[in-house]
């Protein structure tokens, strides 16, 4: 898992950077740039908002969680309710759990696979179904339970609007893209000042280690930035960090569906 986790931060991005550091470096050792550039430039304009983005990004994974949470637990507490009202039927609950199952079923579909806005709307067209599946029995509820059974039924509805919101609404797009615009501008910062005096024989080790710290700072602001890429969406199961959503779902066995339920 560590040498996944190590292996997920590189890509074409990675290699862009670090091939673009060597001929920056050369470049300037070559004609002996050395422009003198204060390093807290770097600060402000690279890692600080590289920071701002990732924090967001990990805000909104968690925040992620703990609603699919919800909506996960507003499932059990529906159907528990509804259960618990003495002349609901087996088959009456059954219908009422297997169309919760639906509903989550398309919702999971929705956020792990690339879809189209119109794709949500089947979710809110079954959250008329529910709705209009506790209003046919509404005769057996008292009041207290109906509006438990109400209550319940929008806050479900309202966790999964709130999921839908953190999917389509991500880290500020223009934060990310100058973030990743002055990464790939960084080695002309900071590689004037690494470049050292060489001898006629060839480049001595103190060209070699600068070299080195150059493509280590290079490889280290270009993985942060992957590490934000891969969290941004939380819900696509490519990163590592992901909602590990099939360990999170309502299963079928969960049903309280038992024989000596009339």
């Amino acid at each position: 898992m560590n040498s996944k986790a190590l292996l997920s931060v590189l890509n074409y991005r990675v290699a862009l950077i670090l091939i673009e550091t060597i001929l920056i470096y050369f470049l300037y050792n070559k004609y002996q740039i050395n422009l003198k550039v204060d390093f807290t430039i770097m600060s402000i304009a690279i890692v600080f908002p590289l920071v701002f983005s990732i924090t967001s990004a990990y805000q909104r994974r968690q925040e992620s969680i703990t609603l699919f949470s919800e909506f996960r637990n507003k499932i059990i507490d529906l159907t528990n309710i509804f259960y618990a009202v003495d002349e609901i039927s087996k088959k009456d609950y059954v219908d009422l759990f297997n169309k919760l199952v639906l509903v989550q079923k398309e919702l999971n579909d929705y956020l792990t696979n690339p879809s189209s806005e119109d794709d949500f709307d089947v979710i809110r067209e079954k959250r008329k179904e529910v709705l209009l599946i506790i209003d046919s029995h509404k005769k057996l509820f008292n009041e207290r339970e109906k509006d438990s059974l109400i209550r319940v039924k929008n806050e479900l509805f309202l966790s999964a609007e709130q999921i839908r919101g953190i999917k389509i609404h991500g880290t500020p797009i223009s934060l990310r893209k100058y973030c990743l615009i002055f990464i790939y501008f960084s080695p002309f910062l900071y590689n004037s000042q690494l470049v050292v005096t060489t001898s006629e024989t060839g480049y001595q080790l103190e060209s070699i280690v600068s070299l080195m710290f150059s493509l280590v700072v290079s490889f280290v602001l270009m993985a942060l930035y992957n590490v934000q890429d891969y969290i941004e969406n939380p819900f696509d199961q490519e990163g590592l960090d992901d909602l590990n959503i099939e360990a999170m779902k309502v299963n079928e066995w969960e049903s309280l569906y038992t024989d000596d339920k009339n």
